[in-house]
């Protein structure tokens, strides 16, 4: 019978072990190739393995589970494996996600958030991986972050059976496709994220996300939205902006008609929308990039590229991504959710 991945949503990691990890050698879990943390304890069962230690009140548990069947993408994957093992079996609340990458050929998903249970708290941290209809997961617990380089390496350390890159579908256009008009209408987003040091939240510094969206009409206009959290900050920062936009080639100019940025306060200390601070307008930037369209075969994914010479106010530095100079990169994931709305 195949194992499903609901055999694990409540098979979270515990506390107390008996036998000591000492060797640094890699070792091989189910599908997965690790290397044990050094002076670690470690307990294993049919399904997991899990590594703890202490260091006075500061304490880590890092669990690696066995590969089981998928229920969907790696987004379905990360967030029913997160309901099962963080909210339900931590009580932990909803995580700031990052954006996920590809390791080995799997689609890694990645996520923390804070946790308290039965006097137990600190932040819990979930990374899943997704190929070939499985899924991996490895959750690690601290209330310190002093483990930080630990939980790191041991992510990092993971080795998966590769996964032959797909190939493009013939009828999907080739790998780089600039100035096609027509597929700029949409929803195009990215987002950067910054994480907490897997400590107590009141000392997570700068942790936090600004997420960006251009929404292309087939009228030629467009809505810039932009929305900013960031854990050591009273207020949340909403940036939105209309106007029209052309092509040429491959030259997109966006012109914007009215841009405002307004802050709001944090509806109980949290990314929620609570009441306005203050609202002004903003300077009025019209702007031409290249624009590029190009599939990234790893992630097997589109990107919308665009490219200036010089960094933007709408738009920020540009992406450490360096497959194109200059560049910022736009996906379509998660772009029903509402920018201006309470996010809870």
């Amino acid at each position: 019978m195949k194992k499903n991945l609901f055999v694990f949503l409540l098979a979270v990691c515990g506390i107390v072990f008996v036998a000591e990890s000492r060797a640094q050698a890699q070792t091989k879990f189910d599908i997965v190739t690790y290397t044990a943390p050094a002076g670690w304890a470690v307990e294993k069962d049919e399904n997991s393995l899990r590594f703890t230690k202490d260091a006075g009140s500061n304490y880590c548990v890092i669990s690696l589970t066995r590969a089981v069947d998928g229920v969907g993408d790696s987004t379905k994957n990360f967030e029913l494996l997160w309901q099962g093992m963080a909210t339900e079996g931590l009580n932990a609340g909803t995580p700031q996600r990052g954006k996920g990458g590809a390791k080995n050929g799997w689609q890694a998903e990645f996520g923390v958030a804070a946790f308290e249970k039965e006097g137990l708290k600190g932040a819990a941290l979930l990374t899943t991986f997704t190929g070939n209809g499985k899924v991996v997961a490895i959750l690690a617990i601290t209330n310190s972050d002093a483990f930080q380089a630990d939980i790191e390496t041991f992510v990092d350390n993971v080795k998966l059976p590769p996964i032959a890159a797909q190939k493009t579908p013939a009828a999907s256009p080739v790998a780089a496709n600039t100035g096609d008009a027509a597929k700029l209408i949409g929803r195009w987003q990215r987002s950067g994220s910054g994480y907490p040091a897997y400590a107590d939240p009141a000392s997570w510094g700068t942790a936090g996300y600004t997420t960006s969206r251009y929404e292309f009409k087939p009228d030629g206009t467009y809505i810039y939205t932009e929305r900013s959290f960031r854990m050591v900050m009273q207020n949340i920062i909403v940036v939105k902006e209309n106007g029209s936009y052309s092509t040429s080639g491959n030259t997109l100019t966006v012109k914007p008609a009215k841009s405002t940025i307004t802050s709001y306060k944090k509806a109980g200390g949290v990314d929620a929308l609570g009441a306005v601070v203050s609202t002004q307008n903003r300077k009025l930037e019209t702007l031409s990039y290249k624009f590029t369209f190009h599939y990234f075969s790893g992630i097997q994914e589109w990107n919308l590229v665009l490219q200036a010479d010089t960094p933007t106010q709408r738009d920020g530095p540009f992406s450490n991504n360096t497959t194109f100079n200059n560049a910022w990169y736009f996906d379509q994931k998660y772009t029903d959710t509402d920018l201006t709305a309470p996010q809870k």
